[in-house]
């Protein structure tokens, strides 16, 4: 071998170690030093146990849930249950499909979220948390069903012709960015009216979910007039991306998704103005997943948001220790993602999604069964995790905290209850609570 190629390959091995050895501290070195949060959140802390989106469906079902003594036969009666357990506001997803309808379709073909995150069922949610005088949360996905870092839709607006009319018969894969931005200043202003005419307090509005690789149909594998490369980009490209394509995601993705978040927020606010209620204070945020994120990836995107337009007050994110994902540790996943979007972003940070099976999972999320470090897989071990996550948090910059879905039973073991012939029955992670 000629000694100009040896000298090659031994750069080329020098360069790789150096990757490994980096990828290998990043993974499982931690160290706090004199870290302090962007912000105290000791005091303020949003415990977001929430009805989730599947409730109200599971209660015309007639689904019970008992909570020690406690049996809750009604969506308020289960709220009121939560609020004992320490719950600080509710929470509602909201696409922009209107009714309910009669099947779980969409387009000809079975879907999971066809009746459960409707424009109808969210103001039904929002009525709740008016009844019950306690904040909500509303999450204004802007997509027609579901979106989430795998799934990608664009939103629909035929149900609202005088938004609908904005788009001037045109697709919507067809509008430029200015125009999109048209059509949902005008939706934000539309949602943001309907939830406050409902009499419900929101401090914190929530755009999309996880927002990784797109926002309202400007996101990877759509068809948009924004960017037509966005289309073409193979769905393994997710999990490649946020480590190594950070730049590419903020010129060919981000920059736009920020200027249509932006103008959503806009809307809202002026619904505030236009029914005389004081916005001072209100705080915006979108959410993103971490199972295909680093803490450094996670950190750009909010400052790539800031940079574009879209300033948010809180930095969200979804965290799921018993998921694969790009970190081992899982605990070091979360301690790195808070504390760099602390000191890079200014933010604090509020977990948009979180959970932990007391069991191995089923169905779809059979593969979400990795036993996280000092934690078992069972109700003590699920119990633990979530109280140790809200007491290192308090401390660290964490604005708060969701538990995802704790009364669905199609969330299998990650559920706060056991399900039997549709009677809920608390866990150790709820039952705690109440003591």
């Amino acid at each position: 071998m000629k000694k100009g190629k040896k000298k090659v390959l031994s750069v080329i091995a020098i360069v790789l170690a150096v990757v490994l050895c980096a990828l290998l501290w990043n993974q499982f070195v931690y160290f706090e030093g004199n870290y302090k949060p962007a912000a105290d959140t000791a005091e303020s802390f949003r415990m977001a146990l929430s009805l989730s989106p599947f409730s109200l469906p599971q209660f015309e079902k007639g689904y019970t849930f008992r909570v020690a003594d406690k049996t809750a036969s009604t969506p308020e009666e289960l709220q009121t249950i939560y609020r004992e357990a320490g719950a600080t506001e509710m929470y509602c997803r909201i696409a922009t499909k209107r009714h309910v309808t009669d099947e779980d379709v969409t387009d000809g073909k079975p879907d999971s979220n066809a009746n459960v995150h409707t424009f109808d069922q969210g103001i039904a949610l929002c009525k709740i948390a008016a009844k019950l005088n306690i904040p909500i949360n509303p999450e204004i996905m802007c997509a027609y069903t579901y979106m989430d870092m795998e799934t990608q839709q664009a939103p629909r607006f035929e149900e609202y012709p005088e938004i609908y009319a904005l788009q001037n018969g045109k697709d919507w894969s067809e509008l430029t960015l200015d125009e999109i931005c048209t059509v949902l200043e005008a939706y934000g202003a539309f949602v943001g009216e309907a939830i406050l005419e409902t009499g419900c307090t929101v401090n914190d509005w929530n755009l999309g979910n996880e927002t990784n690789f797109g926002f309202a149909g400007v996101s990877l594998g759509l068809k948009t007039a924004v960017n037509p490369k966005l289309e073409k980009v193979p769905s393994f490209m997710r999990y490649i991306l946020p480590t190594f394509g950070v730049g590419w995601l903020e010129k060919n993705l981000w920059q736009y998704d920020a200027k249509a978040y932006a103008a959503v927020k806009s809307g809202i606010l002026s619904a505030y103005e236009k029914l005389g209620i004081d916005a001072s204070g209100v705080r915006f945020s979108t959410h993103i997943a971490t199972v295909v994120a680093t803490p450094k990836s996670c950190a750009a995107f909010f400052n790539c948001m800031k940079k574009n337009g879209y300033a948010m007050e809180t930095a969200g994110i979804s965290y799921y220790p018993s998921a694969p994902s790009l970190y081992l540790n899982k605990e070091i996943l979360l301690k790195k993602t808070v504390t760099a979007i602390n000191k890079k972003c200014g933010l604090s940070v509020f977990i948009g999604e979180f959970s932990y099976p007391s069991g191995e999972m089923d169905g779809p999320f059979a593969g979400w069964s990795k036993k996280m470090k000092g934690y078992n897989m069972d109700e003590a071990g699920q119990a633990a995790l979530y109280a140790d996550v809200i007491a290192w948090g308090k401390t660290h910059g964490l604005a708060g905290i969701r538990y995802w879905a704790p009364d669905f039973e199609g969330w299998y073991a990650m559920s706060m209850f056991t399900f039997a012939d549709k009677v809920g029955t608390a866990k150790e992670i709820l039952t705690n609570a109440q003591v």
